[in-house]
């Protein structure tokens, strides 16, 4: 095929700042003429920055909707894009707005002026996939054969994304950041509730209207950059180490050989600015990282991207690409934020069994969510079955399908390996075409997961996919 380009949009609504990119994604058929296509993603290409915004709040407690949102459409009208130019892209809630009261209200709502394939997503582990693969943390990995650990320290949070071979391989995140700590007129306007345990800790006198002491807000931050340092490994874990994660802590499986940081802090490394002012503890945070003797005595890379780390991640590397071998038998696209349930499934001895396994993963799904929703159905399927094996396959499904799912529902199915066409015509059949189906290919999903499928692209061969957990914090 020729190479055919999309435009995607990246939007970030972080703790400290909002920011948007428009990107230029080429895709072309690599797989050689008389073969299977495989179409691909070969270029990246950065066509707009935004300006970088103060996140607007309307409350401690809430996000300014209709501030975010007008942003948003001053940058697009900047930028000359409108939202039905866009054919892929992700709006990323990160850090402590995510656990503002409104968050999910304010994402949705921004989702839907950004463009029909721009989706809403939030959680930490995927921040950390994103920052690590703006940063270039991901690629760094790739051409090394190193491990790579990418620190994102923003505002509100650090998250940590490790990469092999530049694919991620485990992923944390923690309550530090550069604005855990306000200030205003010289004095503390607001201490984030963990940080004020770790301020009692350490026996500093931090607390909101006391005065803004550099000399004890260096004692702090210089605590949470060793913190840090015990995050990758650098130092022994302390008992505070947990109680300041966010969802989890790092598995400690995989020995990190390099350390790249991106995100507001990092983006300080270096130059000479007065103390507060951004009326934070940003500042002081990234000096003390800098000063730090564990840090030192790491290998350190440059990240690509500081800044902008989370915004170009989410514009340019949320989406996936769908196999070609894929199968629908209607135009239904987009389809956005649909649940995902997981049914073991690799083996030829399993199949007799993935009835049983459909019907148990959908029980548990309706008692976690007793409404009634569409879902897609993730496999990983075999690697070469034999047409007796794909026949075998479509009728398990379709038969536990029809007695779980209401008339007229769509049947989705995500394999991760090459057999979406054969096992999508045979799910047609084996449902006398009573069903629109949907089959994709070579994509990684597992329970809990949200997917987006977008529209058909390539002459129809491929559909952009964005594999999400969708988090709001409280």
């Amino acid at each position: 095929m020729e190479q055919e380009q999309i435009l995607s949009a990246g939007i970030d609504i972080g703790t400290s700042t909002t920011q948007l990119v428009f990107s230029r994604l080429t895709l072309q058929n690599i797989g050689g003429f008389g073969r299977i296509p495989q179409v691909k993603v070969i270029e990246k290409e950065i066509l707009y920055k935004s300006n970088v915004y103060f996140t607007p709040l309307r409350s401690p407690e809430e996000i300014d909707g209709e501030a975010v949102s007008k942003i948003i459409k001053t940058e697009y009208e900047t930028a000359g894009i409108a939202p039905q130019d866009l054919a892929t892209g992700a709006v990323i809630i990160t850090g402590e707005s995510s656990r503002k009261q409104n968050a999910r209200e304010v994402v949705q709502a921004i989702s839907e002026i950004a463009g029909d394939f721009v989706v809403a997503t939030a959680g930490a582990d995927l921040e950390s996939v994103l920052a690590g693969k703006g940063a270039g943390a991901a690629e760094l990995s790739k051409q090394t054969q190193q491990v790579v650990a990418n620190l994102d320290i923003g505002g509100g949070t650090t998250n940590i994304g490790v990469f092999e071979n530049g694919n991620i391989v485990d992923t944390a995140c923690f309550d530090i950041g550069g604005r855990l700590v306000r200030i205003k007129d010289k004095r503390i306007c607001y201490v984030a509730p963990k940080i004020r345990r770790l301020a009692r800790e350490l026996k500093l006198h931090i607390h909101e209207g006391g005065p803004a002491v550099i000399e004890e807000l260096k004692i702090l931050t210089d605590a949470m950059a060793d913190l840090l340092a015990q995050s990758v490994g650098l130092l022994p874990s302390t008992p505070i180490l947990s109680d300041l994660a966010t969802n989890h802590m790092l598995s400690g499986e995989n020995v990190i050989e390099v350390i790249t940081f991106s995100g507001g802090v990092s983006d300080c490394f270096g130059k000479q600015q007065e103390v507060f002012q951004y009326g934070d503890i940003g500042i002081l945070l990234a000096q003390s990282i800098e000063q730090n003797v564990a840090f030192h005595n790491a290998t350190i890379a440059k990240a690509k991207e500081t800044m902008r780390a989370t915004v170009i991640g989410a514009g340019n590397y949320s989406m996936h690409v769908s196999g070609s071998t894929i199968e629908y038998t209607a135009d239904v696209f987009p389809i956005k934020n649909l649940p995902v349930i997981r049914v073991p499934l690799e083996e030829p001895g399993q199949i007799k069994e993935v009835r049983m396994k459909l019907h148990k993963a959908m029980q548990l799904y309706k008692e976690e969510r007793p409404e009634k929703e569409q879902v897609a159905i993730a496999i990983k399927g075999l690697k070469c079955p034999s047409f007796y094996e794909v026949q075998q396959i479509a009728e398990q499904i379709a038969l536990q399908f029809e007695k779980e799912c209401v008339a007229g529902e769509p049947l989705i199915l995500i394999i991760e390996e090459d057999i979406g066409k054969a096992v999508g015509q045979a799910l047609h059949r084996a449902l006398k075409h009573a069903r629109t189906i949907v089959c994709i290919d070579g994509i990684h999903c597992e329970s809990g997961d949200f997917v987006d499928l977008g529209e058909p692209v390539a002459s129809g061969t491929v559909i952009p996919v964005i594999v999400k957990t969708l988090i709001f914090n409280r």
